[in-house]
């Protein structure tokens, strides 16, 4: 398991095909995303709630987050095409290798490629945004984490059953937005709430989802992952 996350740890260190186009993907987005947001607006002090109103803040987590889903899903369809294009899907197969072995194995390797795109894209997202420094970090590395493995979990599988089809470019975001919706909600909310009250409040609730959702994932991805690389 974790040798063959090593395998494509280290074939990415020589390639560099998949964290590059995620990284430079997610920066485009950030950018994009912050540009049109007033200036000063993240620092400025938290307004009394009002009814129907929302503050720049109560956006920022899910511009952030929208940003990383998409950049994910870039990295991990090409995690999956270079194991079809090396061929090297074909010889995993014929190995005596547990297929939830495996899958995990990618699992491991997709959440690393996350989370080093994450390390980067969120400190330049708070540059961009001009969210003070300390409003997110160390407190979001939990949201980071949970948030990666079950985007990651959804990614590796669906990433694998769609590299035969006709359409797979197309077909891995259509599949993965919709079940990743969930991780894309929570991780907003949580960061939305470590902006506006310098901790997670009452908002913990969001942690169980995001734990309870990878563990079916994950379980799903393990014991379904056999029949997806067979087709």
């Amino acid at each position: 398991m974790l040798a063959l996350a090593a395998k494509d740890l280290r074939g990415e260190s020589r390639a560099r095909q998949i964290a590059p186009v995620m990284l430079v993907f997610a920066l485009c987005l950030v950018f994009l995303l912050t540009f049109a947001l007033p200036p000063g607006a993240l620092r400025a002090p938290v307004p009394v709630p009002v009814a129907g109103a929302l503050s720049a803040r109560d956006i920022t987590g899910l511009l952030l987050w929208t940003s990383i889903f998409f950049a994910a899903v870039i990295g991990f369809g090409r995690s999956a095409a270079a194991d079809r294009e090396t061929s090297a899907a074909d010889g995993l197969l014929l190995a005596p290798v547990d297929p939830a072995a495996l899958y995990t194995g990618k699992l491991i390797a997709n959440v690393a490629f996350l989370l080093a795109t994450e390390m980067v894209a969120i400190p330049l997202f708070m540059l961009f945004a001009n969210i003070a420094p300390g409003s997110l970090f160390p407190q979001i590395l939990p949201v980071m984490l949970v948030a990666s493995l079950g985007m990651a979990a959804v990614g590796t599988l669906f990433g694998a059953a769609t590299q035969h089809a006709e359409a797979r470019s197309l077909m891995l975001p259509l599949l993965t937005f919709p079940l990743t919706l969930p991780v894309i909600l929570g991780a907003s909310k949580l960061t939305s709430t470590l902006l506006i009250e310098n901790g997670f409040g009452n908002e913990l609730r969001w942690f169980i989802l995001l734990a309870v959702f990878d563990v079916i994932f994950l379980t799903l991805g393990a014991v379904t992952f056999e029949f997806v690389i067979e087709e």
